[in-house]
């Protein structure tokens, strides 16, 4: 079954929308330079009222320790997905003092060649691949790219990232990739705004069943 992850969330109204629907993780943003960017402790408020089966994902750009200290001691995340071009060393750092977050890297998708490369730098370092639009901006720039570059991966997990929505989902779909899941953020909003039905929409699409209390 493919993996949805919904991106993004800053208000209270739109965790109210997403809480009961079937997506498997929600994201939120801690890097100033996002328009969706959150506090710490905005993070915690909108985090608390989700499912405790919700992955709970903040993304981060480069992250001081101090900032992966905070996060994790403040907030119920259960994962960091790391979203600039962090080293090693932070990734150990991660694992050393928090074993039990899970670790998400995001690339950009230039090129199959440099993909690859980078893929092969964190193998075996994270626990899985967000494979996004190339921007100065580390992301969040609501384009696509060519996804033809992705048919090279075949042995790690990774999902499909960058300015997706219903129609992007379906012509994807088609091309026999080996991701196993998408990552939404634009593509689920109206006027910057969760948008109900075209989270149920993709939901529908991708996984069949648009609740959690809903019979399989």
């Amino acid at each position: 079954m493919m993996k949805l992850k919904f991106c993004g969330f800053t208000r209270k109204e739109d965790i109210e929308k997403v809480k009961q629907l079937n997506v498997d993780a929600v994201g939120f943003i801690h890097y100033p330079n996002s328009k969706r960017h959150l506090s710490i402790t905005m993070i915690n408020e909108l985090m608390k009222p989700l499912p405790v089966k919700v992955e709970k994902v903040v993304v981060v750009v480069n992250p001081s320790l101090a900032t992966i200290d905070a996060l994790a001691t403040t907030t119920p995340m259960t994962t960091l997905q790391l979203h600039g071009n962090e080293p090693l060393e932070t990734i150990q750092y991660i694992r050393a003092h928090y074993p039990d977050l899970r670790i998400i890297k995001a690339l950009s998708a230039r090129n199959q060649e440099e993909l690859q490369v980078r893929l092969d730098h964190y193998r075996n370092q994270v626990d899985e691949f967000i494979i996004d639009t190339p921007s100065q901006d580390y992301g969040g720039t609501g384009q696509t790219y060519d996804w033809e570059i992705l048919r090279g991966i075949h042995d790690v997990p990774f999902m499909i990232a960058g300015g997706l929505n219903y129609d992007h989902i379906q012509t994807i779909n088609q091309m026999d990739l080996n991701h196993h899941g998408y990552d939404i953020a634009s593509g689920i909003e109206t006027e910057g705004r969760k948008d109900l039905g075209k989270m149920r929409r993709i939901i529908e699409s991708v996984k069949g069943v648009t609740k959690y209390d809903e019979p399989i």
